[in-house]
């Protein structure tokens, strides 16, 4: 949202810690009826995302650990909204080509208000409605001597509405953010909490605004350096007439 009104490129790495309700061995998938769960929910992700900012809006690409997706945004000072779409993923195109084209798509929206406490600190909060993925390994349930079974990642998708806590804080050439997010996992019945660590970095061209500023600014220090110059030279003229006062007494 710092990065609204400026031509940017923001680069985003987060990671995020989940926890809650994740153990979902027993459950089996309704078009998979003769393969089972081989594990439950994975509880870290890695997530990469590159911005591009023009003005008040921006659009991005990413990585959600295996799952790549596109973002769209708004961003202002105080109020930012977001919305994101996967994007078919290679691991399982498979599965997109056999089953129903749409079926396997995560997408959502947030919400977020800042208010930023001086210059480098900034707290807000967080809505959020989505359709997540949650990747699962899927095995064949074969049986008989030298049987083998090879898992496969499947996405359990579920809706889920919420919302979030963030604190930021800017450092010289970056910013990191600490977010917790509560979400209610609305076809299990099911609460999910997420603790993200991430750090993000702009790179790009000023805004008319922070060109006016720093233009303002240069010619601010540059009075002052012809007053002090001036309040110096009369100090020393000051200085020389009170000698030359003394030496004619």
């Amino acid at each position: 949202m710092s990065s609204y009104e400026k031509d940017y490129t923001v680069v985003n790495m987060s990671l995020s810690l989940y926890g809650g309700d994740l153990d979902n061995d027993s459950v089996y998938y309704d078009n998979h009826t003769d393969q089972f769960d081989e594990h439950s929910e994975w509880v870290f992700d890695l997530t990469e995302t590159i911005f591009w900012n023009k003005g008040f809006f921006s659009i991005g690409l990413g990585g959600q650990t295996v799952t790549p997706f596109v973002q769209l945004g708004f961003v202002s000072p105080y109020v930012g909204l977001s919305a994101w779409s996967s994007i078919y993923s290679p691991v399982n195109i498979g599965n997109y080509l056999s089953d129903d084209f749409w079926k396997d798509v995560s997408y959502g929206a947030m919400l977020m208000q800042q208010i930023p406490i001086g210059n480098e600190l900034k707290i807000g909060l967080t809505e959020h409605f989505s359709r997540n993925g949650v990747e699962r390994s899927l095995s064949d349930n074969v049986e008989g001597f030298m049987a083998f079974s090879f898992p496969e990642p499947h996405p359990l998708f579920y809706y889920e509405v919420g919302g979030g806590f963030f604190v930021s804080y800017h450092l010289e050439k970056a910013t990191i953010a600490l977010e917790f997010r509560y979400g209610r996992d609305l076809d299990n019945k099911q609460n999910r909490f997420a603790v993200t660590l991430g750090v993000f970095g702009v790179k790009g061209k000023m805004s008319a605004q922070e060109k006016m500023q720093e233009k303002e600014q240069l010619i601010k220090m540059k009075k002052e350096r012809e007053e002090s110059e001036e309040r110096r030279k009369a100090r020393a003229l000051q200085s020389l007439e009170e000698y030359e006062e003394r030496e004619n007494e």
